[in-house]
């Protein structure tokens, strides 16, 4: 399976090799999309004053929707596990749980998280939405990403909605309007069984998931049940946006829907969808680091050797959520006592009876042994050869409106070589000054 992920990884980023800059990749992203058959999208912006915010100076918000109009409408999805959920996961728990929706409302700028009223401000822009749309009042899920703490404008939201109906947009217009402090948008298309599946993600920071991630979207042609839906979203998620880090915090606002419409006539089988979405998911899984805010270099973290999937998950976040792991990448300095430390400082918050031995601990960094027998094994030579490959693997964090093509900085931590393990792969990035800029200057 780690070989198979990586594979999909590079196939990923081979795709963007022409695009050198945000005309080219917009470019690519509008030859490569693909619209499932009965899927429309549009999108909208509007100027306002948040009246929490002491300064004048108007933001700008978007406001975007996705519309089923097949013949059928079977939902799926997961949402944060943060215990200060937003309005539009409360609400979209709900309604996975009832007769599901036919379309989905975006906004970006404000998520509406712990706010008065959050809830029924919601669901009046939505049964706003739906009016436009000629849907029933409960057939539009709302779903926001942004600042916490603030109430989303529903009176100039509902004003808005109302000219949606005349502003089609394409997909990669669509995973534009989502952003917030993505760098770039995010896309992915998938085939299968002949049917199309179609995925728009947006996340860049506060990125450490425990569901899902940020706000991904995902549509198909294929006819499913909701049950299937549900099932594979579930396992699906657990392995591509459960196994991504950019910072260690978790959203309050982090969804993953998905729809199928059945306007194909297309029945897939539970695997084919799943070895669909497990690609797709995992290419926008990896993309959302990749553009995470501030990141300069990719973290490809394995641990192998170890039986219990959850023990390895936990020591590789470990060390791709270390700040001093994180810091010293970004400084093109291998300076690996700090993986050791990470893991050892996991170790012993472990109960001693699931706690797995290290005594044949193996680490390798970019296919160097650095490690092993319980000691580093370093030299001028080596920590040359690894100061230099980090330098080589380094991206300018500043580029915006497109993917930089490097490959991540790979970390393998191999508990047992002689054990049979599947291993864990997780991804993370660095942490650099840019972060720092782009956190504390976020509101103002």
């Amino acid at each position: 399976m780690l070989r198979g992920a990586r594979v999909l990884a590079q196939a990923s980023m081979r795709r963007y090799s022409l695009a050198v800059d945000a005309a080219s990749y917009r470019s690519l992203l509008d030859r490569i999309a693909r619209t499932p058959e009965g899927f429309s999208f549009y999108r909208s912006s509007f100027e306002f004053s948040p009246v929490e915010r002491p300064t004048g100076k108007p933001l700008t918000m978007n406001l975007s929707m996705i519309l089923n109009a097949g013949p059928e409408s079977a939902v799926a999805g997961v949402t944060t596990g943060n215990r200060f959920p937003g309005a539009p996961v409360l609400i979209a728990r709900e309604m996975l749980a009832g007769s599901g929706f036919r379309g989905i409302l975006i906004n970006n700028r404000i998520a509406n998280v712990a706010v008065p009223g959050g809830v029924e401000r919601a669901r009046r822009v939505a049964s706003a939405a739906a009016a436009a749309f000629g849907l029933d009042s409960d057939q539009v899920l709302p779903s926001s990403t942004g600042i916490i703490g603030w109430a989303i404008p529903d009176d100039r939201m509902v004003e808005e909605v109302a000219s949606l109906p005349g502003r089609s947009c394409s997909p990669r217009e669509l995973a534009e309007a989502i952003m917030t402090t993505d760098r770039y948008p995010k896309l992915a298309v998938r085939e299968a069984g002949g049917a199309t599946i179609l995925g728009v993600a947006k996340g860049a920071g506060m990125i450490e998931p425990h569901m899902a991630t940020m706000l991904v979207f995902l549509m198909t042609d294929a006819r499913v049940e909701s049950s299937v839906l549900q099932r594979v979203i579930s396992r699906v998620a657990e392995r591509t946006f459960n196994r991504i880090s950019v910072d260690g915090d978790e959203s309050t606002s982090d969804t993953v829907l998905i729809i199928a419409n059945g306007a194909s006539d297309v029945e897939v089988t539970e695997a084919q969808l799943e070895e669909a979405l497990t690609g797709l998911c995992g290419d926008l899984a990896r993309e959302i680091v990749r553009n995470g805010e501030g990141t300069a270099h990719l973290l490809e973290v394995t641990v192998s050797g170890i039986t219990d999937e959850a023990i390895a998950d936990r020591l590789g976040r470990a060390v791709i959520n270390s700040p001093l792991v994180k810091t010293a990448i970004n400084g093109n300095d291998p300076n690996l006592g700090r993986i050791i430390a990470a893991l050892g400082s996991e170790l012993s918050a472990m109960d001693a009876s699931r706690r797995p031995d290290t005594e044949r601990l193996v680490i390798e960094i970019d296919g160097t042994r650095v490690y092993s027998d319980g000691a580093f094994r370093l030299d001028a030579a080596i920590e040359d050869q690894l100061s230099r490959r980090l330098r080589e693997l380094e991206m300018n964090p500043t580029v915006v409106g497109y993917p930089q093509e490097v490959d991540p900085v790979r970390i393998r931590l191999d508990f047992d070589r002689s054990a049979s393990s599947a291993g864990v792969m997780l991804y993370g990035s660095d942490l650099s000054h840019q972060y720092i800029v782009e956190n504390a200057e976020y509101r103002t």
